[in-house]
């Protein structure tokens, strides 16, 4: 197909989508609309919609928010779910539960918590969505456009989560929610639930409030995973390629959430109020996992070549394209494994504020302090075996890729086996950033600027991080068992792995479902027990893989509200500008004649970043906006700091650059919001971002501890822009007759073309881990006591990384794109009032059971296949 052709397609596709979105208010309002209005008492899921809706109508710059009973509605773990409902924003999977959050295809976004930076101990800066529970948030916005008085530091745009507070509520106030949760692969059942506690009184020293809010889960998951080895073209000379091996694995794990928010309010007047905001996150997660991978490509090892080569055992199926379907090939170097990872992570953040009001004048302040720690512990033994041949068939529904066995029973054959290899990494990772803001506005008597803002924020944060990551060969002479050099400590742990339904869900291959290996996990999660019975130590921290980093922001700002007529259509709006100075220190270790030596570096930059946003009122219903700004992002601490990160296994390092400039975006809004009713509106947005600086790795080599090292470092690559539409529409349908009218619907499209360097050199791609089209679907019921919600959530294409490949029967090396293709979920909510202060829900996640798959993009061969549990949830609510 050409490329004219394609973007006539997409061209297409969009018109469609906008034309049948424009048509939706015609759905929502009948020609024979009452001419007298009648008063309607909005409650329920309309009520959460029309408050975020008001959020949209109402704000100084481009925004979309969700609410409490909004995210309730829907059955999400965590914040990442639940911000995937929000036009433009796209989230990431990891085991079954949304992870990474991406705006208008950036995920170099600021998170904010009540207004003030937050984040999650580690290498990066932002806040990992996975620790906080739905359950603790009053409402989420995401701010596309930023304002002066804004923190800066997301091109992407800012995440603000909002917690609730005493003052929200007239009196007291009583939530609570138990809930019994059920994942179907995992085949594990599980409770769950959060209190809210909130009150205030009137003293003779003022107004007092007091809120607790409490939220735990602890959720089991299992994911299957299958992964064909990298694309190597065949010994054959036909130019064929085929994937060198096949990965294998059961993933099985638990996570436990809990977090907890607290606030004092104080008003002892009208003008003053004083508070104290606390919040604390905790997220414990361990992973157990049983592996197995097969390869005919490693046993026939060239020396002279350094590389293996696939030769084929008779005939070779292709396609008409020539490409791989099916064969068979001479050796099979298998390994199983059987390994741990677990991570615990902690935050904490502590604010004391308050503001005055008087005579025009309004002033703010607030001092903050948060502290994250990160930890992770991973463990691995493997072991070895062989087989004669190896064999794919890449027509089976899932492809077929397994060892060719002289007896069907040599996978659990503990004589067929010998002890290979350990692995061990650990990581710590320390956060804490103490904050001063003062903000002060100023209301004046003039019709043109009603209102001037100015403010100053100084932020020192700190991050430190330490690894350590080895290998060691464990086969032992001194082992005698069946299983060939394993130690009786070792020998005593291997068995048969406790499952055998691989993929069971998927369809129609051939592939192991049950191999030896470390039968009770638990085993590995006391390292010095284990690796004494390996004949290892457990190693400190690697110096070379650790670093300190220290930075002082200090921010001023000053900005304008404004407000006019053109051509008697009323103009609003802002207009400001922010100075940021940032000065950074880091510490590392070089190895210097055998010996770590400390180093030191540091930087200074200057950013002045202008924002403008106006918004006209074009009659009572439509509101068009324009907007322009400048926004930076500054580099992860991994990328600023020249220490390592090994990785022992596949001999790959990464080190970072001192001399890796920000991100800076220039970038120009437009929007167009019809406001049809209370709970009902349409819009459409356009939007338009010049990069400079984008990051791309660039690759060397390194020589440590006698090891060579293939090493990424990062550099600022070609600029690049990223461009596209929104368009949506929410409304109920309540011109219908009856129960019909709780019918309502919510529905959402994104477009978003980019331009960027990509992660191979040389190469200009879309950015990572953006999907050009992604859309929302709700279909809603909300009438008396019964709300139903099923939500479709779909994202397409996306480049999801990079690969080595094999381009020829030799050593040569090039690097692939992998796609993740496009998928889509569906998931449901159903509730039922049992009086004004009872409700029973149901809930389920991944409803058809989607499951993600990946390619190579040099050959179109399948990559990786991703199966995740289908969750239930049942659960009672109670509101006093």
């Amino acid at each position: 197909m050409s490329n004219q052709a394609t973007l006539s397609g997409r061209r297409r596709a969009i018109a469609a989508a906008a034309a049948a979105l424009c048509t939706l208010p015609a759905w929502a309002q009948t020609a024979d609309t009452p001419a007298e209005p009648q008063q309607v008492v909005v409650t329920g899921m309309r009520a959460s919609l029309a408050k975020a809706q008001d959020l949209k109508r109402n704000a100084d710059q481009v925004v979309d928010s969700i609410v409490a009973d909004d995210i309730g509605k829907l059955p999400d773990a965590n914040v990442a779910e639940a911000l995937q409902r929000i036009t433009g924003v796209q989230i990431s999977r990891s085991r079954g539960e949304g992870d990474r959050v991406q705006i208008r295809g950036l995920s170099q976004t600021q998170t904010l918590l009540n207004g003030r930076s937050i984040f999650t101990a580690g290498k990066e800066r932002g806040l990992s969505f996975q620790d906080v529970p739905a359950e603790l948030l009053a409402g989420a916005d995401v701010y596309k456009t930023p304002t002066a008085d804004q923190v800066e530091g997301g091109i992407g745009g800012v995440i603000d989560l909002r917690m609730r507070k005493p003052f929200d509520f007239a009196g007291r106030k009583v939530a609570a929610t138990v809930k019994a949760t059920d994942a179907d692969y995992a085949d594990q059942r599980n409770g769950e639930g959060s209190l809210l506690v909130s009150n205030r009184w009137k003293t003779g020293a003022g107004d007092v409030g007091a809120l607790l809010s409490v939220a735990h889960q602890k959720r089991n998951y299992r994911a299957d995973v299958q992964e064909l080895g990298s694309p190597a073209q065949l010994a054959d000379g036909s130019g064929t390629f085929a994937p060198i091996g096949a990965w294998y694995s059961y993933e099985l794990g638990e996570r436990e959430r809990t977090g907890v928010s607290a606030t004092l309010q104080w008003r002892p007047t009208r003008q003053l109020e004083f508070y104290l905001d606390t919040n604390y996150t905790k997220l414990d997660t361990t992973t157990d996992t049983y592996g197995f991978y097969g390869t005919p490509y490693w046993p026939n090892y060239n020396a002279a070549t350094n590389a293996g080569a696939m030769w084929p055992k008779g005939a070779v199926t292709t396609d008409a394209d020539g490409r791989f379907q099916k064969g068979s090939f001479f050796g099979a170097d298998l390994t199983t494994s059987g390994y741990i990872g677990d991570n615990n992570t902690k935050t904490r953040q502590l604010a004391l504020g308050g503001n005055w009001k008087a005579d025009g004048w309004v002033v703010k302040s607030e001092l903050g302090h948060t502290k994250s720690d990160f930890a992770r512990q991973y463990q691995e033994v493997r072991l070895g075996a062989n087989s004669t041949s190896f064999a794919y068939d890449l027509t089976t529904k899932v492809p077929s890729a397994y060892p060719e066995l002289a007896n069907p029973d040599d996978l659990v054959n503990p004589s067929k086996y010998w002890a290979s290899k350990a692995l061990y990494f650990r990581q710590k990772n320390e956060g804490k950033e103490t904050v001063w803001r003062l903000d002060g506005e100023r209301s004046l008597d003039s019709n043109l600027v009603p209102r001037l803002r100015a403010g100053v924020r100084l932020a020192n944060r700190d991050a430190s991080s330490s690894e350590i990551n080895t290998i060691h060969d464990i086969w032992n002479a001194a082992g005698t068992g069946a299983v060939g050099g394993a130690l009786p400590g070792l020998a005593s742990q291997i068995g048969t792995i406790p499952y055998n339904d691989l993929l069971h869900s998927e369809g129609g291959g051939t592939w192991p479902t049950q191999w030896l290996s470390i039968a009770n996990l638990d085993w590995l999660r006391d390292p010095q027990t284990s690796r004494a019975a390996l004949g290892l130590t457990v190693p400190d921290f690697d110096a070379a893989q650790t670093f300190d980093f220290s930075e002082k922001t200090r921010a001023i700002y000053g900005m304008a509200d404004f407000e006019s007529e053109v051509l008697g259509k009323a103009v609003s709006g802002n207009v400001g500008v922010r100075y940021v100075k940032t000065r950074t220190q880091r510490g590392y270790a070089v190895m210097e004649n055998g010996a770590y030596v400390p180093r030191q570096s540091g930087t200074s930059d200057d950013d002045v970043l202008p924002s403008l946003n106006v918004r006209m009122a074009l009659n009572d219903k439509l509101v068009a906006r324009v907007a322009a700004s400048k926004v930076v992002t500054r580099p992860n601490f991994d990328q600023l700091t020249p220490s390592l990160s090994l990785n022992a296994n596949d001999r790959t390092a990464y080190m970072g650059n001192p001399d890796l400039q920000p991100l800076t975006a220039k970038q120009l809004d437009t929007t167009l919001e019809y406001y049809i009713s209370q709970s009902d509106y349409v819009f459409g947005a356009a939007f338009y971002k010049k990069v400079d600086g984008f990051i791309q790795t660039a690759p060397s080599t390194l020589q440590y501890a006698g090891t060579t090292y293939d090493v990424s470092r990062p550099t600022n690559g070609k600029d690049g822009t990223i461009k596209g539409i929104e368009l949506g529409y929410q409304g109920f349908f309540t011109n219908l007759p009856g129960a019909l009218r709780g019918l309502g619907l919510q529905a959402n499209f994104t477009y978003v073309d980019s331009k960027a360097p990509g992660p191979i050199g040389g190469q200009e791609t879309s950015l990572e881990g953006l999907s050009r089209t992604s859309y929302n679907i709700v279909a809603m019921y909300d009438y008396q006591d019964f709300g139903v919600r099923l939500a479709y959530n779909y994202r397409g294409r996306y480049l999801s990384g990079t690969k080595n490949y094999y381009v020829n029967n030799g050593n040569t090396l090039a690097q692939t794109p992998l796609y993740t293709d496009g998928y889509g979920m569906v998931d449901g909510y159903m509730s039922y009032a049992v009086n004004k202060a009872v409700k029973l829900a149901f809930e389920v996640n991944n409803l058809t059971r989607t499951s993600r798959r990946s390619s190579y993009g040099a050959t179109g061969l399948p990559f990786g296949r991703y199966v995740d549990d289908r969750r239930f949830a049942l659960s009672l609510h109670a509101d006093l």
